[in-house]
């Protein structure tokens, strides 16, 4: 689900970079605050999955769960750091082809390709944000325990995602 929130809110192909691109037209102003407003609200989808995680994974086996919960996640990270190394590639070659003075319309292809680049790098950095906030909630769980730490509200699985909810609000 972050995946898709998060190309649907960074690809050209849908309305959200559309709605983006033709707020520049009256000025930048618009653009960087209607910009800002899509990315406050591009954050809920991922931050109610989170939290939803976080609760069902801690109902059923308690810490341990939330830690098989990020390992699930961090385990597609290969297939999304490789992904993302693509948008760099697709971008060095559209500089190529502008240096070497190549037409217009291979320009226009490297520029389709740089988009599907930047995507899939967002979606990358989506999977990364979310697992790194299930690692440090199970982090800091093992920490408590090891450090005989008895009482600690953050443990508490909807402290815990009050505490996303709370970030995600502007």
């Amino acid at each position: 689900i972050i995946g898709y929130v998060t190309e649907y809110y960074t690809s050209h192909s849908y309305a959200p970079v559309r709605e983006i691109s033709e707020t520049q037209k009256q000025s930048a102003a618009t653009g960087i605050i209607y910009g800002l407003a899509l990315g406050y609200l591009s954050c809920i989808v991922p931050v109610l999955c989170l939290g939803i995680t976080i609760l069902i994974a801690h109902s059923l086996c308690g810490m341990f769960g939330v830690a098989l919960g990020a390992l699930g996640m961090l385990g597609t990270m290969t297939m999304a750091l490789t992904i993302d190394a693509y948008g760099p590639i697709s971008d060095n070659a559209g500089g190529i082809a502008e240096m070497a003075g190549l037409p217009e319309t291979v320009r226009g292809l490297t520029d389709c390709l740089d988009a599907a680049g930047n995507t899939t790098a967002a979606i990358g950095k989506g999977f990364a944000i979310g697992s790194a906030a299930l690692v440090s909630l199970a982090l800091f769980g093992a920490y408590t325990v090891r450090a005989r730490v008895h009482h600690v509200d953050i443990l508490n699985p909807w402290v815990f995602t009050g505490l996303l909810f709370g970030a995600m609000m502007p």
